[in-house]
């Protein structure tokens, strides 16, 4: 399942060859076609699918090495790491669990590091917003508002508006987790379609009581509506999630 990526842009390019063969080897792995332990696939078993040279396989082994996708043994060859040896919060990981089917227990996990992260951060944002930082976040409100639901404008809306909200807390360390909200907004917006108006609406009645209490300066309040706001997004996620799921085994049946 393909879903528009709206994250930004990454080291990575997806015209360049050594770029294809990175992400072409990324998506195998992480959907579980080439499973931990595995001996990648290598130049001669990807020609079927893409042009591959050796010099753009390499520079796609070293860049998924850095990563933490693969590691090359000594006499056992380059193989998928473990799990829990991919960088799972670098912007590129992310982005190539969209070329996967959704993963409920991912979709899970980064969902509760967005429950520890973003009321923070709303928090921090009404104790520290400037001027500037308000004409920001009230400018992404606008644009969800001002545009149709789950139109593009209005999805890099909805990614301004939290973006902004990590800037204004004014904390640099805590903004590199940034990419963790964009991909679960995404993986949120892959499952849902534009005629989900009801959740729509929903969703921007708790991004306005966001904007009020972070206008107001009140960081308790601002955390517990975000707080609020990613619980329901999850809750939306998860249902869509579970009916995608049956309407697949349902075509395959």
């Amino acid at each position: 399942m393909r879903v528009r990526d709206f994250s930004r842009p990454t080291t990575l390019n997806p015209d360049r060859l050594f770029g294809q063969v990175a992400q072409k080897l990324a998506v195998a792995i992480i959907s579980g076609t080439v499973k931990a332990g595995d001996l990648l696939p290598n130049e001669d078993d990807l020609r079927s699918e893409i042009s591959v040279s050796r010099t753009a396989y390499r520079e796609a082994v070293k860049f998924l090495t850095g990563k933490g996708l693969i590691e090359a043994r000594p006499k056992s060859g380059t193989r998928v790491a473990p799990r829990e040896n991919w960088n799972l919060l670098d912007p590129d990981v992310l982005s190539w669990h969209f070329e996967a089917d959704p993963n409920e227990k991912f979709i899970r996990e980064l969902f509760e590091l967005r429950r520890f992260v973003e009321p923070n951060a709303a928090r921090l944002a009404a104790q520290r917003r400037t001027p500037a930082d308000l004409v920001r976040i009230e400018a992404g409100y606008r644009g969800m508002i001002d545009n149709p639901p789950y139109d593009d404008a209005t999805i890099r809306a909805d990614l301004a508006f939290h973006e902004a909200i990590f800037v204004a807390a004014q904390n640099s360390t805590l903004q590199c987790l940034a990419s963790v909200v964009t991909a679960t907004i995404q993986w949120s917006l892959l499952l849902k379609s534009v005629d989900d108006r009801e959740f729509f609406i929903a969703s921007l009645v708790d991004h306005e009581r966001v904007l009020d209490a972070i206008i107001r300066r009140d960081g308790d309040l601002a955390a517990a509506r975000m707080a609020g706001l990613v619980s329901d997004s999850l809750n939306t996620t998860l249902t869509f999630l579970t009916s995608s799921t049956a309407l697949s085994a349902t075509k395959i049946a």
